[in-house]
């Protein structure tokens, strides 16, 4: 299914814009908060397969559904991307909110 928006809201998933990374990490999902998106860029955090095998803490990677398949969120591994880049958004991962939260708390402050 593919959507193509010009908004976007925090937990937003969209197909990764860089094709030359797209295997690796086939989607991004929108980390800033709904209040920050009017800007240029947008902080983001690559989305892998479940199949992957990170070495760290499962707490701040947490696991979500993204078109019907576990997905974990490399919240480690956040990044900026342009937001006019982020054209084909294909879910949200909003339900895990609370996952999401947790897992920048842990990254930035431990807890």
């Amino acid at each position: 299914m593919r959507i193509t928006t010009t908004t976007m809201a925090q937990f937003d998933v969209f197909v990764n814009p860089l094709t030359s990374l797209r295997r690796a990490y086939p989607f991004v999902v929108a980390m800033q908060s709904d209040f920050t998106v009017n800007g240029t860029e947008q902080l983001v955090a690559p989305i892998v397969s479940n199949e992957y095998e990170p070495s760290g803490v499962r707490r701040i990677m947490p696991v979500v559904a993204v078109q019907g398949s576990e997905h974990i969120v490399l919240v480690p591994r956040l990044t900026v991307m342009r937001t006019r880049d982020l054209i084909q958004k294909v879910s949200s991962i909003a339900a895990a909110r609370t996952e999401l939260l947790a897992a920048i708390d842990y990254l930035f402050f431990g807890v």
